[in-house]
C-alpha cells in the first residue's frame, strides 16, 4: 500500500472562529480487498484539525459518497459504500492554538470484482451543534485506487471497467518496444464508443493529484501510442492495444515514467489506465 497527498490545508473562515484541515486530499494506491488497512500505520497519513482560536471546538468526523457530498477527480467513480471508511472516532475536541488527530481506516469487501478500481470517497468535517458549536464544515477527498490484476475470472465492478487498471513495464532497456493490452469491460445495457486521451494533455489537470509516487510524467506523449476511440458493446469486451516504443538514450536509465490514459464514453464518468515504465538502472555489460 502506498499513498500520495496534496497536503493542502483547507480553511474556512466565520468571524473569529476558523477551521484549517490538512490534507485537503490524497491518493491511496494498491489497496488488496479484503484486507483492513489503519492508514495512518500503512501510510504515516493522517488527518490534523488545527485550533487557531482562543476557545476549544468541537468537529464531527463523517465519510460519505461523492453523490451524497463533496465532487469527483476526473476518472474515478465515486466508492460503492462509504462505510467501507471509517474513523478511529467521529468527534475531535482540539484545545486553543493547538492541534488534533483522526486514524482513516479502510476495508474493501474481498470480491474480485473490486481489483482494478478507481474511487474516490468524501471525509466531512463539521462544526459540533450546540452551545459553542459554530457552523463551519470542510471536505477532505481521498483518490481509493485497489490493487491492479491482469488476472481475473469475474468482470470488474462499475460501468465501465478495465483489466489491468495499470501497465507496468519493469527493466526496460532503451530503444525497446513493448506492446501491451487492457480489456475494457462495458458493463451497460447499451453499447459505448469511448474516446482515449492522455489526461495530461489538458493543462488544467494538477499532476501532482495523479501520479505514482515515485513516478515523473512521460517526458513526451509520443513515445507511447494507443487508438483514438474504441467502442465496445453492451456486456461485452474490447482490447485496448498500447504500444511504448522508447529512445536509444542512454540517459534514460534508472528512470521511472508514468502516463495516465483517460477512456470517456460519449456519456457517463470516465475511467482511466496506467501506463508506468521502469528503465533499467545500467546498460548491459558484455
Amino acid at each position: 500500500m502506498a499513498f500520495s497527498a496534496a497536503l493542502m490545508g483547507i480553511l474556512c473562515q466565520a468571524g473569529a472562529a476558523s477551521l484549517k484541515v490538512s490534507p485537503a486530499r490524497f491518493i491511496i494506491h494498491d489497496v488488496k480487498p479484503g484486507i483492513q488497512y489503519d492508514v495512518y500505520k500503512a501510510t504515516g497519513l493522517r488527518i490534523t484539525l488545527y485550533n487557531d482560536d482562543d476557545v476549544s471546538h468541537s468537529w464531527l468526523l463523517s465519510v460519505h459518497r461523492p453523490s451524497e457530498r463533496g465532487t469527483w477527480e476526473r476518472g474515478y467513480a465515486e466508492i460503492p459504500d462509504a462505510r467501507w471508511c471509517w474513523f478511529d472516532r467521529n468527534e475531535v475536541a482540539v484545545e486553543p492554538h493547538g492541534k488534533a488527530y483522526a486514524h482513516l481506516f479502510l476495508k474493501v469487501p474481498e470480491n474480485e470484482k473490486y481489483y482494478n478500481q478507481h474511487w474516490v470517497v468524501t471525509m466531512g468535517v463539521d462544526g459540533k451543534p450546540g452551545a459553542g458549536g459554530i457552523a463551519l464544515a470542510a471536505d477532505i477527498r481521498a483518490q481509493i485506487e485497489t490493487t491492479s490484476s491482469p488476472d481475473m475470472k469475474e468482470r470488474p465492478g462499475g460501468l465501465l471497467g478495465m483489466v489491468p487498471s495499470a501497465l507496468q513495464i519493469e527493466n526496460a532497456a532503451p530503444g525497446a518496444i513493448e506492446k501491451r493490452q487492457v480489456s475494457l469491460y462495458n458493463n451497460d445495457t447499451k453499447a459505448h464508443t469511448c474516446a482515449i486521451t492522455s489526461l495530461f494533455d489538458d493543462p488544467a489537470i494538477d499532476q501532482k493529484v495523479y501520479l505514482t509516487h515515485p513516478f515523473e510524467a512521460t517526458p513526451d506523449p509520443k513515445w507511447i501510442t494507443v487508438p483514438k476511440e474504441i467502442s465496445i458493446a453492451p456486456g461485452g469486451v474490447s482490447a485496448l492495444d498500447v504500444e511504448i516504443r522508447l529512445p536509444d538514450d542512454p540517459s534514460l536509465l534508472g528512470k521511472q515514467w508514468e502516463s495516465i490514459f483517460l477512456i470517456q464514453p460519449e456519456e457517463g464518468r470516465a475511467g482511466f489506465v496506467r501506463v508506468q515504465v521502469s528503465m533499467k538502472e545500467t546498460a548491459k555489460t558484455e
